[in-house]
């Protein structure tokens, strides 16, 4: 999240917390917590889909698009609460137009009651039409309907085990329409938990795409590194990524775009400086769109050793301090075992969407493969080639199980991922990763461990 969304979020919260004072001051028995949970999301998708982000700037188009366009395709919600969002949205301007919060270029508050009133049955009408809702929109919606509680994990698995288990044509009636009147297997809540715990039993198993795991009940993270470790570090493209940007930074620190990064300019500067890892420097657009610099950058700000403020991105000294390398050899290698700890770390916590793994806890398991003495090698997963295993076959269907194919695809996503910023080495099909890759692994998978996670033959 840029500065410039954290300021209007944190504008939202303040004025829905003042929002909740007056109406509590009006209303001591009003549903003051279901009000601003809708109008909390009305104003956040007014800022994110319509580039509206001023709680008090309201107009009859402004209005129309986020009640009839945006509310229907991106929440899912029951009919009662499309009721009360215009009638919420009506309380809402008599609090901006009492407290000076009305902004000048809206339409008239006065006039804004009304306005909202005649939206009130299109609001409703777009709520009920399946071509204004997308396909999740729809199929999410349904299973709201149907009692499934969306926000609890197991039973939000439980209820896409079913879908994922309907005939194709079944699927596509209600990704379309979000109705489904005779299934032909109807929802049970029970058999459906039942098969969706047995799918996560099923999931740990060792990859089917990747070689039996070898016999080794532990290792020491002593006997990973060599006598000379800052080597394993320096050798590391990720680690002298890090390292280069920090030194490019320096003490008085580079200025930064709206959206957080290095200029174009400075982006060229470093590739040309010895981080590029292939490729016309002098074509960079966006420093978004070289991953050997956004993998480290996105890194050192998590950790702590980049900092952003004011426009500049300046140095800090992070939880490991870093030291170049001819400098002290030892703190460069404790620096880097510390950025790369962070990487993997940080991509673990985060959502696949966000740049997280998308393939946990098998990406693990490639990885402890892809750390071996020989590296590992990826085949594709529908080669003719003997020598590539063979995708597992759905006994439902006969067909090659698409969930087999997807463990193969997130796990493969996350290698590439980890390729492009230079943690591991990438030939061809062969993934490869150094004792320094290995050392944060363990740490890792110790973390895993201790949460109660598939961790693998380390764990």
């Amino acid at each position: 999240m840029t500065e410039e969304q954290q300021a209007q979020q944190r504008e939202r919260e303040a004025v829905l917390s003042e929002y909740g004072t007056w109406r509590i001051t009006a209303d001591e028995d009003a549903p003051v917590a279901e009000e601003i949970r809708t109008l909390e999301t009305l104003l956040r998708l007014k800022a994110e889909h319509l580039e509206s982000p001023d709680p008090g700037l309201w107009t009859e188009e402004l209005a129309a698009a986020l009640l009839t366009d945006v509310v229907p395709r991106t929440v899912i919600q029951p009919r009662e609460q499309v009721m009360d969002m215009v009638p919420s949205l009506v309380r809402f301007v008599s609090y901006l137009r009492e407290t000076g919060r009305w902004h000048p270029e809206a339409i008239s508050a006065t006039e804004a009651p009304a306005m909202l009133g005649e939206l009130e049955f299109a609001t409703l009408e777009a709520a009920d039409d399946p071509t204004r809702r997308s396909f999740s929109t729809n199929i999410l919606g349904y299973g709201m309907a149907l009692g499934v509680d969306l926000e609890d994990e197991d039973e939000l698995a439980a209820f896409m085990h079913w879908y994922n288990a309907l005939p194709d044509e079944e699927r596509l009636t209600l990704s379309e329409t979000g109705r489904l009147p005779t299934p032909s297997v109807p929802y049970d809540r029970t058999a459906a938990l039942d098969a969706a715990r047995s799918d996560r039993r099923a999931a740990v198993s060792w990859p089917w795409f990747l070689p039996a795991p070898e016999d080794e009940a532990s290792i020491a993270i002593e006997d990973l590194l060599p006598e000379e470790e800052h080597e394993v570090y320096s050798a590391n493209d990720f680690v002298r990524r890090a390292a280069a940007i920090l030194d490019f930074v320096g003490e008085t620190g580079r200025r930064v775009t709206g959206t957080g990064a290095l200029g174009r300019a400075d982006c060229a500067e470093l590739l040309d400086a010895g981080v590029d890892s292939g490729g016309d420097s002098s074509a960079v657009r966006t420093m978004w769109d070289r991953p050997d610099l956004v993998g480290p950058w996105i890194t050192l700000l998590d950790g702590g050793w980049l900092d952003i403020t004011g426009g500049r991105v300046h140095r800090e000294r992070g939880p490991v301090p870093w030291v170049p390398e001819e400098v002290d050899a030892e703190a460069f290698a404790a620096f880097g075992h510390a950025v790369l700890t962070a990487t993997l770390f940080g991509k673990d916590a985060r959502e696949a969407e966000d740049g997280g793994f998308r393939g946990m806890p098998d990406t693990i398991s490639a990885l402890l493969a892809a750390c071996g003495p020989s590296g590992l090698v990826l085949h594709e997963p529908l080669s003719e080639d003997p020598q590539a295993p063979q995708v597992p076959i759905d006994g439902g269907t006969g067909q090659w199980d698409r969930r087999e194919l997807a463990r193969y695809f997130a796990v493969e996503r996350d290698l590439v991922d980890l390729a492009e910023i230079g943690v591991l080495d990438r030939e061809g099909r062969r993934f490869s990763g150094s004792a320094a890759v290995m050392v944060a692994l363990v740490a890792l998978i110790k973390e895993h461990g201790a949460t109660g996670e598939a961790s693998g033959p380390l764990g």
